[in-house]
């Protein structure tokens, strides 16, 4: 059995990957909220690619840091569903990842709040991730590439702050996150494409040049291998040749920064 979630997603020119983040889940999603903050690129125009039966689509303008917090609160009082998925327009699911967030949120007991999931954090391309060393989240007594993903909706629960350092907090104030015993930790990953480029309009500041390692062929998410619209950017994006070598010198001098200096 598996149970049922919405979908909350805030965007801006993320052109490149939002196609296939909400195609990884709207098959399986009850509901989604979408809201733009303002895109300039096509990201409006590969949304309205999707059916809109399951979708709530609005454009919202341009929005403040603290604006966008409140658009999450919006998003979970319009909610009819107990769970939500927070999603990004970079983050990709595989299907066998998604299916274990939903099992998870069928079988939690009542104080279970929040699903941690690892997250693949891609380098240059989608068949390279980051070294796991390199994450510095700290979630629950864990510490790595993760990030709580999964939601429950409560009402002893809210967003607060401003982003993107937001936090679900409870009726004192506590972030889910440092409430361990609230969290279902999953030992599965979803994509997050983050230090790639996202768009063709903006400059991604987040975008780095590392080698990283090898993704096992088999776990890359079903969807980029899909049937898209026209519009939709090729997910096989890689290097330039000048970025290759660049990236080449610099990650070895990372590698020894993150071991002896972080």
């Amino acid at each position: 059995m598996r149970g049922d979630f919405s979908v909350h997603m805030i965007v801006k020119n993320e052109e490149q990957w939002v196609w296939y983040a909400l195609a990884s889940v709207i098959q399986d999603a009850t509901q989604l909220f979408i809201y733009d903050t303002g895109s300039k690129d096509k990201t409006v125009e590969i949304i309205k690619t999707f059916p809109q039966n399951k979708i709530i689509f609005e454009q919202k303008g341009e929005v403040t840091q603290k604006q966008l917090v409140e658009l999450r609160q919006e998003q979970l009082l319009r909610t009819k569903t107990s769970w939500f998925l927070l999603l990004d327009g970079d983050e990709v699911w595989p299907k066998n990842t998604l299916i274990k967030f939903q099992q998870k949120i069928f079988h939690a007991d009542k104080k279970k709040v929040g699903v941690v999931f690892k997250t693949r954090v891609c380098l240059g391309d989608i068949f390279h991730y980051q070294e796991e060393e390199a994450g510095r989240y700290e979630i629950g007594g864990h510490k790595g590439h993760l990030n709580i993903r999964g939601y429950k909706k409560t009402k002893n629960y809210r967003w607060h702050g401003i982003y993107p350092n937001e936090v679900y907090v409870d009726e004192y104030g506590v972030p889910l996150q440092d409430s361990k015993d609230k969290l279902i930790f999953v030992n599965d990953y979803y994509w997050h494409l983050t230090h790639l480029q996202r768009s063709s309009v903006t400059k991604n500041p987040k975008r780095k040049l590392e080698i990283g390692f090898e993704v096992n062929p088999h776990t890359i998410p079903e969807v980029f291998y899909h049937k898209k619209p026209a519009i939709v950017p090729s997910p096989w994006i890689k290097y330039s040749s000048s970025e290759y070598i660049i990236a080449s010198i610099l990650t070895p001098i990372r590698k020894i920064k993150r071991k002896f200096f972080s």
